[in-house]
């Protein structure tokens, strides 16, 4: 029997992810009435606290990806109608999205995390703070988006043009190896995956429409011991950012050091079919409608 009955599928959204959300939901809409909840479908905007009591919900089912939606500002929204969602709440939302708060956090948890700057735009294009290469990636924003490798002063100077609108940059120490995903719900891990792009790392492109020439290995080709230990690590990300529900934590593995540098966790991981979550919750055992109710009976309020 379902623990909500009146479930408002939240997603689109305003943010750069907007596109992505809207395939998340519609995977998540087919597995929410398969499992016999009544659907309240809500492309998400500045109206949202509006539409929550006029619905009035059991539970809301946040399908948002990107800024506004997974960085607590509509976790706080969503908090003030006391209605349970799910996944993170407000604070952890904030600390993952900001990739300066949060790599302070895995600073002092003692995660490996590589050298980093917060700079801006102006400061970049009159001094490089890293030698060539080194990676130039927004303070706020997921999916890889505003992500650049800059290998010498012309990859910096288009950077730079395609970029003009942000303020705060982080600059990298570039960190060559193996990418390695890793996936938890609740207190559990679903397992690790290798990402090997077709492009120069996993970007927003490779992610949704490379119509599959990334590719994604289950298990990653790297040592029991190492996969025990890079899913242990990010166990230990989820709880010391203060995660609910699922999460996908991103790491390379250094390639002379075998080091595992952690670089971020997404509070809101991507439902398409696509998407590594689900991917690695099928390895798992764990069907796509099984996740998904696990997702939202774990909805809950009070997550500050």
């Amino acid at each position: 029997m379902n623990k909500y009955k009146k479930v408002m599928l939240i997603y689109g959204g305003i943010s750069s992810e907007r596109e992505i959300s809207i395939i998340s939901s519609k995977g998540i809409n087919e597995s929410l009435i398969r499992n016999n909840y009544e659907v309240i479908r809500i492309d998400a905007d500045e109206n949202l606290e509006s539409q929550i009591k006029k619905h009035n919900p059991d539970a809301i089912f946040n399908a948002l990806h990107g800024t506004w939606g997974e960085d607590g500002k509509v976790q706080k929204i969503i908090e003030s109608t006391n209605v349970p969602y799910t996944n993170s709440g407000i604070r952890a939302s904030e600390l993952a999205m900001d990739k300066h708060k949060s790599s302070e956090v895995f600073t002092k948890i003692n995660l490996s995390y590589p050298n980093t700057v917060l700079s801006s735009l102006k400061l970049i294009k009159n001094e490089d703070l890293m030698d060539y290469p080194y990676v130039l990636k927004p303070r706020n924003e997921g999916s890889s988006v505003g992500v650049g490798i800059i290998k010498n002063e012309n990859d910096k100077k288009k950077y730079i043009d395609q970029n003009k609108e942000r303020d705060e940059i982080l600059v990298q120490e570039f960190i060559e190896g193996k990418e390695i995903q890793v996936a938890i719900y609740g207190d559990n891990k679903t397992g690790s995956i290798e990402i090997d792009p077709k492009n120069e790392f996993y970007d927003y492109e490779s992610k949704y429409f490379d119509n599959g020439q990334t590719k994604h290995i289950i298990p990653p080709r790297i040592t029991v011991q190492q996969m025990d230990f890079v899913e242990k690590l990010a166990l230990e990300a989820h709880n010391g950012l203060g995660c609910k529900g699922i999460s996908r934590t991103d790491f390379i593995l250094e390639k002379k050091s075998e080091i595992f540098y952690i670089l971020e966790v997404n509070t809101q991981p991507g439902m398409t079919k696509k998407s590594l979550l689900p991917e690695l919750a099928k390895y798992s055992g764990i069907s796509f409608n099984e996740l998904v109710e696990w997702i939202i009976s774990d909805a809950s309020c009070g997550k500050y």
